[in-house]
This record gives C-alpha cells, structure tokens and sequence, in this order.
C-alpha cells in the first residue's frame, strides 16, 4: 500500500482547522529553538497522528538543548495563542495547567532539566525571551509549516534570513 502525501487540505480535514493551526504552531517552536541551538535539524513534518501529529527530526544522538527544545513547543502555541500579548508571569502561572504530566514533551523536558542539572522556570525563561525575540521567524515557520506540511533545514534557514 502507498504511503498517503499528505497536503494542508487532507491535514486540517483529519484534525479540523483550528487544531492543526496550533499542531503547526507547536512544532514551529521546536523548530526554531533546536535550528538556533545548532542541532543537526533535519526536517520538520506534520502527521496524520493524534499520538504524534508533529516531527521535528535532528540527527544524532546529542541532548544539548534538549529541555528548551522540548518545551519551546508549548511555550510557542500558547505565545501564539494569545498573540504575543503576554508577559513572563502570564506564561509562568497559566502554562502549567495546560500541560498534562503524560505529555511526551514535558516528559523529555523534566528529564532533560533533571540530566543537565537545569531549573525548569530557568529554561521556560529562556525559551520565552528566544520566542519573544523571534516572533517574526517564529510565525513564518507555524505558517509555512501550515501551508506546505513538510520543512526542510534549508527551509527554515531561508524564513529566518527574511524575519
């Protein structure tokens, strides 16, 4: 049986167009946070998985980075959410609500902070002031991840240089 291609339109059908939005906004921010701590990216993908609805692939086996990596997700689609309108406090005291402990990402970030000997509020901060910085580069990622579901390194070198 051929593997599906899957486009923009077959993707907001299986998830409904508000959801994949957000799935895009998500992997948007892994992306951007493991392409500017230099980890060998080599594509980001969105699935038709509710399990895992989003890729971002790095090559090799290297955690540096791996606990901003991890939760730049989260903290991108919530930033994103709620239009970039938010400050450090906002994000410290209604992000953690939204994660649930099972959550494949917060999992790799906890253990990431825990191997690195790494202060979780540290990271977020972190991650807040990157995102923040990068709004620009940010949505160009979310919206061509949108749009054409499949990024490669290049792909994203070239948003960044027009952000």
């Amino acid at each position: 049986m051929p593997e599906q291609v899957l486009t923009h339109e077959s993707l907001v059908e299986f998830f409904g167009e508000e959801e994949f939005k957000k799935l895009c906004n998500h992997e948007a921010g892994h992306a951007l946070v493991a392409f500017l701590f230099k980890r060998p990216l080599d594509y980001v993908k969105m699935n038709n998985s509710r399990e895992q609805p989003g890729t971002t692939h790095i090559a090799g086996t290297e955690l540096e980075g791996d606990a901003h990596i991890a939760m730049a997700g989260h903290i991108a689609e919530f930033l994103m959410r709620k239009d970039f309108k938010c400050d450090l406090d906002t994000v410290m005291k209604e992000l953690p609500m939204e994660l649930y402990k099972s959550d494949p990402d917060y999992q790799k970030f906890q253990a990431a902070c825990y191997y690195f000997q790494l202060v979780e509020t540290n990271v977020v901060e972190q991650d807040y002031n990157i995102l923040m910085a990068c709004r620009k580069a940010l949505c160009g990622i979310a919206e061509a991840l949108n749009q054409r579901v499949y990024l490669t390194r290049d792909d994203i070198e070239n948003i960044l240089k027009k952000a």
